[in-house]
């Protein structure tokens, strides 16, 4: 961390200079929505500013000290006084094991769990640390059940959400939090700083910074992890390819995913997220609301942006009914129905096997 990026947290100054103002000045809010797309540091944040609180710096109680051993059991997720709500997190259920049944939302007694927690006292730290990982994941009930905690939060707790679609979460719980924007850097900012914090080479940067679609977190798993460039690669010719095919090979794939649902939907939802990615940049170049990959530029010019954004409303309600565990196969089947149909070729494309490698 430096002084122009103490949280370490790349490119959100302005987010963390409101967190660092408010902790500066005592007014903390008791629940906070961060919100942005997967990958922009929603998450890094929300350490930071637990650690911030957990163990403030000697010097500046708006900084963490990342050296204590309180800082470093939070950043490996086993501090007991912060707590991260997932999917397929624990409860207090003694007969649930939310790992094993196939638990795509978070679940009302996950976040029974979280009331109950909220009352006790911390172990060692000022407050007890609720993340909600992410709150657009939450089941309805579970929703309507956390508003309790929101409405009325003890004094000792701060809840903190994360969301990529702050537009699905109940109006009443967005509106008793405190909404922090996270935002894409540009290509050419999130670029220089990949080069300047992590020593990558000024071309590797470009192109990171590019397939990372200006998030320092997914352009950093990229990175590590070069499995989800091939594919993201795949999926991208995938969705090229079919938006060029007939409505047999169309449902041929949404058969295929259909089955893999059923044993890896964690996989299924990131190919699922990157063809949103994908209709989202063809819509932004068919648009010309911003510059995005050479290859979205290339097919924008086959589609009309009123196409683009039917395709990426389709894609978003296929995600949406897979999550509320719609029949699999007919949900991607109707998504299937609702994409454009190309005529115009696709230079360079590669056959994609983006279901197989889901996984």
């Amino acid at each position: 961390m430096t002084e122009r990026n103490p949280w370490g947290v790349h490119g959100q100054e302005t987010a963390v200079e409101t967190l660092r103002r408010a902790l500066r000045g005592g007014h903390l809010a008791h629940a906070y929505l961060f919100t942005g797309p997967r990958g922009v540091g929603k998450g890094t944040l929300a350490r930071r500013l637990a650690q911030t609180l957990v163990s403030p710096s000697a010097n500046d109680p708006t900084l963490p000290d990342l050296e204590t051993r309180a800082a470093r059991s939070l950043e490996q997720g086993e501090l007991p006084d912060v707590e991260r709500i997932a999917i397929g997190g624990v409860c207090d259920e003694a007969n649930h094991d939310h790992q094993k049944d196939n638990s795509t939302r978070i679940r009302i007694c996950q976040v029974r769990r979280v009331e109950r927690v909220a009352s006790l006292a911390p172990f060692g730290s000022p407050r007890r640390i609720f993340v909600i990982d992410t709150a657009d994941e939450l089941q309805p009930e579970a929703a309507h059940s956390l508003l309790k905690t929101l409405e009325e939060p003890p004094s000792q707790v701060l809840l903190i959400l994360l969301a990529t679609d702050p537009d699905a979460l109940l109006p009443t719980i967005r509106s008793r939090c405190q909404e922090v924007v996270l935002r894409p850097l540009t290509h050419a900012a999130l670029a220089a700083a990949l080069e300047e914090y992590e020593g990558i080479e000024p071309a590797r940067a470009a192109l990171l910074a590019r397939m990372g679609r200006g998030r320092y977190g997914l352009a950093m798993q990229m990175h590590a992890d070069p499995a989800l460039e091939v594919l993201r690669e795949s999926v991208q010719d995938d969705v090229r390819r079919l938006a060029r095919s007939g409505r047999g090979e169309r449902f041929d794939y949404a058969e295929k995913m259909g089955f893999a649902w059923y044993r890896e939907r964690e996989g299924v939802l990131r190919v699922i997220d990157l063809w949103r990615d994908w209709w989202r940049d063809v819509l932004m170049a068919a648009t010309g609301a911003a510059a995005v990959s050479p290859e979205a530029t290339q097919e924008a010019s086959a589609v009309r942006p009123a196409e683009a954004l039917r395709a990426l409303r389709a894609v978003q309600t296929a995600r949406n009914h897979l999550l509320a565990n719609t029949n699999a196969q007919l949900a991607l089947e109707v998504m299937m129905l609702d994409l454009p149909v190309l005529n115009a070729p696709m230079p360079g494309g590669r056959e994609g096997r983006a279901v197989a490698t889901a996984g």
